[in-house]
């Protein structure tokens, strides 16, 4: 069993429908956590465990009536940082116009512990680069991180 180093949320909008936010075919920040893990013996590994939700909508008289949506979660603060984990989604028009969310979990172990402090970032882009108001977010979004370390 391992021994609990840190855990953060990054919590964007916690209420179905509370936010409108249009996609884009850029990778967009929604989530971002720093961690402590300089308490973590230098001689072993650590792990990093990260979940995740966000909440898309495609709207009824988008242009492209089918989009794939990719998440992506780097270790750094940027999109071009070492990737994580990613995983995609399709929306393709109903006639409800209902939020679909996209829920991940993932982990990433035995990260540099470099200054004791690691940063984990979570973006979203729409693939199919459509029209930005063909896709939404509309929430919730929520990003969780947790340290291990032995």
């Amino acid at each position: 069993m391992g021994t609990f180093l840190d855990g953060r949320t990054s919590q964007n909008a916690s209420k179905a429908n509370s936010i409108n936010v249009p996609t884009s075919p850029s990778q967009v920040l929604w989530g971002q956590v720093g961690l402590d893990v300089g308490a973590a013996n230098p001689s072993l590994p650590i792990r990093i465990q990260f979940e995740g939700t966000i909440t898309l909508r495609l709207n009824v008289g988008a242009l492209n009536p089918t989009n794939t949506l990719e998440i992506r979660v780097v270790r750094g603060a940027n999109a071009s940082d070492p990737i994580v984990y990613t995983a995609q989604k399709v929306l393709k028009t109903v006639d409800e116009n209902s939020p679909e969310m996209l829920t991940f979990v993932g982990s990433d172990y035995n990260p540099p512990k470099g200054t004791g402090f690691l940063i984990y970032t979570v973006f979203v882009r729409n693939i199919t680069g459509s029209n930005e108001s063909d896709v939404v977010r509309v929430g919730p979004e929520s990003f969780n991180v947790l340290a291990v370390g032995n």
